[in-house]
């Protein structure tokens, strides 16, 4: 049981002795810290119930409680709050039964449930820009979270691997290279195993066929029949996009791996097209799918908020599949699949109305029972201009580059002396991408999500402040202490604590508060409420360190500040993992 929990279970208790069994008995962190640890307000819902006065109700609980000698100090403010504070012996005699679990204290769901997260979302045979960033590493936090809090999660990378793009690029390499197999309808033969381009080919033929075919009709006409081939299961067709598909995931996977971001599913929206073309049949039949000026969409009616929806348009007058009849299908095979309780969107929040529609007609056609899709939304990564982030000569800024900009970033601060004085040049150089993915990893997530933020590249490897140097400094510090202790990072049940000064008393307290973080994080699905977490957690280890020596000191005192060091890692350690955090182990 949690510390809070195990507050909880108390002052419930003192309530049922004062024959108050029903009431409520809400308990939280207390608003005001240098008072106390927790408090309730239970006290004034009663007094409203019973038409009693609140400070009274809670004196009679604070009096029950005072004789508990788990607490130090319990008061009652007006109009009847009541505030507790935790006896030092309790907390540290209450550590290794907490702390010292797989969960640090955190009791995962009662009743977990299953969970499809689609995130990331990047295109076919197009290189990953700045805009990637956010879905990936707040999907990948999320997921991290979720399964900490014990639900089945699967991840889906949904790749945008269908559609007019496709038959762009098969147009191109047709003009190009007229005589491979793949565009000779008469070869029957096995298609060459390594494909005609290279993943750089198709980054720079997409531009290329994307403006030939906003001033060439003839272009555009032949674009669009190579598609509708390719979907209709065109052979050569399929083999030529098949290399797309391998070269794209392999170039993402060069980027996603070294931020440390994993999908179960490798899906793209042609995944579905089988069941899409069914689904279309089906719902026209039922009627749910009218025609309306030679496209066929789905009414709508109003939204939640009680405005009018525009109407899904599932398919185009001029016969083009519309992105929301694919996410439509997406959903029904994920809940024949899965049968998820939840489908999360990690998606650029100013895609919030086609989801809206999308989610409407889920609804619509019975997906939504149990199954319930929500659009997390997030806001843009911006330039000191507040503008979209770009490069210097106003370019588009790649994943890549952005990646590349705090790599170099750190290893400079480590050439410069501010971090990593004592490694070798290898050393820096391996630290240095840890460090600066780290970094940026961190400064995306403090966000809020749907807030946008300004990318500050000064800023983004700074040991002081709210960074991802200064969460690693200190993991690394603690890290650094044990070793020359002599200990490892495992507790045991031996290892007593007497907690004697204030820097130790706040770090525990702080240690202990991490389930209530936590549920906050997953209930909202809200990452930057990990990283705040996280920030308080290692400013609390840092005064510790500067307050607490631990050489020179009698034998409690050091077992007592040993056994803090390793609960502050090993909750620092796994706070930084569901943030996607890698921490080196030296800086």
């Amino acid at each position: 049981m949690s510390l809070s929990n195990l507050v909880k279970e108390k002052v419930k208790k003192a309530y049922e002795t004062c024959g108050f069994a029903e009431a409520n008995t809400l308990v939280r962190l207390s608003d005001r810290p240098d008072i106390s640890d927790y408090q309730s307000n239970g006290a004034l819902s009663l007094a409203k119930q019973l038409k009693q006065n609140p400070r009274q109700i809670a004196q009679q609980i604070a009096d029950i409680l005072t004789q508990d000698s788990f607490f130090k100090q319990v008061t009652v403010d007006d109009p009847g709050f009541i505030n507790m504070v935790i006896a030092d012996e309790a907390l540290s005699e209450k550590a290794f039964s907490i702390l010292n679990t797989p969960q640090l204290g955190y009791e995962r769901e009662t009743q977990p449930q299953k969970v499809v997260i689609d995130y990331g979302g990047p295109n076919v045979a197009k290189a990953l820009h700045v805009g990637h960033l956010r879905p990936a590493v707040i999907g990948e936090a999320i997921k991290r979270i979720h399964l900490f809090a014990g639900d089945d999660v699967i991840g889906d990378v949904h790749l945008g691997d269908w559609g007019l793009p496709m038959g762009l690029l098969i147009t191109e390499i047709q003009e190009r290279q007229p005589n491979l197999p793949y565009f000779d309808d008469s070869f029957t033969g096995e298609y060459p195993k390594e494909s005609p381009v290279t993943s750089k080919d198709l980054e720079t033929l997409y531009p290329i066929a994307s403006q030939k075919s906003k001033s060439d009709e003839i272009y555009l006409a032949k674009a669009k029949e190579n598609t509708r081939l390719l979907q209709n299961g065109h052979r050569g067709y399929r083999a030529l996009w098949q290399h797309f598909i391998d070269l794209s995931i392999a170039e993402i996977k060069k980027l996603y791996d070294p931020l440390d971001i994993h999908f179960d599913l490798w899906r793209g929206e042609s995944h579905v097209h089988d069941r899409l073309q069914k689904m279309i049949e089906r719902l026209t039949e039922q009627g749910v799918i009218i025609p309306d000026s030679g496209a066929q969409i789905i009414p709508l009616g109003k939204s939640k908020t009680g405005n009018d929806l525009p109407p899904l348009i599932m398919v185009k007058s001029d016969g083009a599949v519309m992105y929301g009849a694919t996410d439509l299908a997406t959903i029904e095979e994920r809940v024949d699949e899965f049968n998820p309780d939840s489908i999360l969107y990690v998606v650029d929040a100013r895609q919030g109305l086609h989801f809206e529609q999308v989610f409407a007609g889920a609804e619509k056609i019975g997906l939504t029972q149990k199954a319930k899709p929500e659009h997390l939304g997030f806001g843009t990564i911006n330039g000191r201009d507040n503008k979209p982030f770009k490069t210097r000569d106003g370019g588009v800024m790649t994943l890549k580059m952005l990646i590349d900009i705090a790599t170099n970033a750190a290893l400079a601060k480590m050439n410069a002396g501010e971090m990593g004085r004592d490694l070798s040049e290898t050393e820096k150089t391996e630290i240095s991408s840890i460090v600066g993915v780290s970094a940026l990893k961190f400064a995306d997530l403090m966000n809020e999500r749907m807030k946008n933020y300004i990318f500050d590249e000064d800023k983004l490897t700074s040991t002081e402040g709210k960074t991802g140097p200064y969460i690693l400094y200190a993991l690394v510090r603690m890290k650094s202490i044990l070793e020359k202790m002599g200990e490892k990072a495992i507790v045991r049940e031996n290892d007593k604590m007497v907690i004697r000064v204030p820097a130790e008393r706040q770090l525990l307290l702080r240690l202990y508060q991490m389930p209530e973080s936590l549920q906050t994080a997953y209930d909202n699905n809200a990452p930057h409420v990990i990283c705040d977490y996280l920030y308080k957690l290692t400013q609390d280890f840092n005064l510790f360190y500067h307050d607490c020596p631990i050489k020179g000191t009698d034998e409690t005192t050091r077992q007592t500040r040993l056994t803090l060091t390793k609960y502050a890692l090993a909750m620092g350690l796994k706070m930084a993992d569901l943030l996607g955090l890698r921490v080196p182990d030296k800086m």
